[in-house]
């Protein structure tokens, strides 16, 4: 696969293989037998990002793209959008995210990058996956962000170290992923992020000055519950008032 994504393209006739795979998204998606297994929140963060007010052929970069659930699903609801760079450390979910874009019929439209958001060289990786870069060196409009949550030492352990390091995060782990974000996105880019629901406050302390909050909705599992999930879109360089929407609600209080 090439570093590089052309520019934009309508999505071409899929193969019936491919025309399969996408009637079947997001069952079927290859995954490390021994790495993460995405759930339902990535689903949950693709449909919250493809209600977005974007431009046309608008750039997007999946930041900890796992294999690719997060960035795939959205293109496939919103295929006026595109290119999707993903980023991502874990060498395996590399593979199988490449695999994924293959199965799907998204090679001119996806592409990932191999890289740890610490690193300098990753975000140029990920601005130079682009056609054309400005001058800016801020050319994503979206940045979707799906980052380990969970604090160390709550709820299980996974013995597999690839697990533990794609559901437990530390204290550098938000403002790691929202920096990579602040300089990755153009002004008024959009950043889509979802995260557990106890961790709003972390989150909000963490985003960069640039990115303001403009719509917050809590995610349910039923009603009378508790929120499990949080989506929260933020603009770089916005100066709109937070809306918290209506809360979503996973299941019925008859079901």
């Amino acid at each position: 696969m090439s570093a590089h994504l052309p520019p934009f393209v309508p999505f071409p006739v899929p193969s019936p293989a491919s025309a399969a795979a996408r009637a079947r998204f997001p069952r079927g998606l290859a995954q490390p037998e021994q790495g993460f297994r995405f759930s339902r929140d990535a689903l949950l963060l693709a449909d919250f990002a493809a209600g977005l007010k974007l431009p046309p052929a608008a750039a997007v970069v999946d930041l900890g793209a796992g294999c690719g659930v997060a960035g795939l699903g959205l293109l496939l609801r919103r295929p006026d959008l595109g290119p999707v760079v993903g980023v991502e450390r874990d060498v395996f979910q590399v593979e199988a995210a490449r695999l994924n874009i293959r199965r799907l019929g998204l090679d001119e439209r996806c592409s990932v990058v191999t890289g740890d958001l610490k690193q300098t060289a990753t975000l140029r990786a990920a601005r130079a996956a682009l056609p054309a870069v400005p001058k800016s060196g801020a050319p994503f409009h979206l940045a979707l962000c799906n980052p380990p949550w969970r604090r160390e030492g709550s709820g299980r352990t996974p013995p597999s170290p690839t697990r533990r390091a794609a559901l437990f995060g530390d204290e550098t782990t938000f403002p790691l992923f929202l920096d990579a974000a602040d300089r990755l996105l153009a002004f008024q880019g959009a950043l889509a992020l979802v995260c557990g629901a106890e961790r709003l406050t972390d989150v909000l302390t963490a985003l960069p000055p640039r990115l303001r909050p403009v719509r917050l909705r809590f995610v349910h599992g039923r009603p009378g519950k508790a929120a499990a999930f949080f989506l929260l879109e933020a603009r770089k360089g916005s100066k709109a008032a937070l809306r918290v929407e209506a809360p979503l609600l996973l299941e019925d209080e008859n079901a």
